[in-house]
């Protein structure tokens, strides 16, 4: 079974047809449910409803909350193996954790950032939430490596946008309207869409630099216009397929190395 966020983004969508494409690859029938996102509540029943019904695995990106973290409990006391994916849980009895090693994405959002800005000012860091594990590594490591190599760029306040892109929008917009000293702007997580949209409806496409996760059909476009200067990407059809392998053999298999951190920008599209 995969548990994903959401009413199936670009991402998880394709996350679940990678998972779904590598059992059927193996003879395994993979289960698909999309929970709400940022519902801890709704992820920790769904949970503790396959810990009751039973399951042969369960990958699952997961929140970072006492619910959902006693919810894998009782996950594990069934025997049930658990894979995280995308957002990683600590603290829990997990076979693996399948996705990027999200400080190093969001160290090398950082490092882009402070080489594409020209001058100092002001940067706005937009997230999920801090219920994934993931956007607080990456905003983290972000910050991180500009404070020690890009004192002039300040970064602002977190902004929220629960991954929706109608919500990343307005918030972005106004920040927009409140710094006119605004250079740069990193997206952590979903909503990034809505955010390149404030940016152009604002009419700063070639002025401000944004750096987003995950090349696909919804942030393609902006990276072609040039809105967004670089994506963060991992390779989710590998995560799909190495968290169907992990929750087989219930540990992490042996030829699984990680999940690199790719650069894309629109001079090195492929997909």
């Amino acid at each position: 079974d995969a548990i994903l966020a959401g009413d199936g983004t670009e991402v998880t969508r394709g996350l679940a047809a990678a998972m779904v494409a590598a059992g059927e690859m193996s003879g395994a029938e993979v289960g698909v449910t999309f929970v709400e996102r940022m519902n801890p509540e709704a992820l920790a029943d769904k949970l503790l409803a396959l810990a009751e019904e039973g399951s042969s695995g369960v990958a699952v990106q997961a929140l970072d909350h006492t619910l959902v973290r006693e919810a894998l409990q009782e996950l594990s006391r069934a025997d049930i193996p658990v894979v995280t994916v995308l957002t990683d849980m600590a603290g829990i009895n997990r076979a693996a954790y399948v996705g990027l090693d999200n400080r190093a994405a969001g160290r090398t959002a950082g490092y882009l950032m402070g080489r594409f800005c020209r001058t100092g000012g002001k940067l706005a860091v937009v997230w999920g939430g801090e219920l994934y594990r993931s956007h607080e590594e990456r905003e983290s490591g972000f910050r991180g490596i500009l404070r020690g190599e890009r004192a002039d760029l300040q970064c602002l306040e977190v902004i929220t946008g629960k991954d929706d892109p109608v919500m990343a929008k307005a918030r972005a917009k106004e920040v927009i309207g409140r710094h006119k000293d605004l250079v740069g702007v990193y997206c952590v997580g979903g909503g990034v869409t809505g955010v390149a949209a404030a940016i152009e409806e604002a009419g700063l496409g070639a002025k401000l630099v944004m750096i987003g996760h995950n090349c696909n059909a919804e942030t393609k476009p902006y990276l072609l216009s040039g809105t967004i200067d670089a994506v963060i990407h991992q390779d989710i059809e590998a995560i799909g397929t190495y968290a169907l392998e992990c929750l087989i053999e219930r540990r992490q298999p042996s030829g699984y190395s990680g999940i690199p951190v790719e650069i894309i920008t629109r001079e090195n599209i492929s997909r």
